[in-house]
């Protein structure tokens, strides 16, 4: 089982921006270091530079790779709590590019 993933069905920390999730044959996702699949002419978007819409997608995928790994429901519930806050704050519909 890859690192991430057993710290992910633990439930501990991970530093994910060195990370990327990929789908597998199996149609499982699956992290992996972000340097072995790196293509040298692409860019790794880093999470603060994340758009609104990427964000949403990500934490969809994570959500989705939670409750996979057996997290606690608690603990799920907790991150769509989260993420939901950022999601419908104010100045994440704001015109104003400074306060998104």
């Amino acid at each position: 089982m890859p690192y991430t993933t057993r710290k992910l069905k633990a439930g501990d920390y991970s530093e994910l921006d060195a990370l990327v999730l990929l789908p597998a044959t199996d149609g499982v996702h699956s992290w992996i270091p972000a340097a072995a699949v790196k293509d040298p002419k692409s860019s790794i978007t880093r999470d603060e530079n994340l758009t609104w819409e990427e964000f949403n997608k990500v934490a969809l995928w994570m959500i989705s790779s939670m409750k996979i790994h057996d997290w606690p429901e608690d603990r799920v519930d907790m991150h769509v709590q989260f993420w939901s806050a950022l999601q419908t704050h104010c100045w994440c519909h704001a015109l104003d590019q400074l306060k998104q």
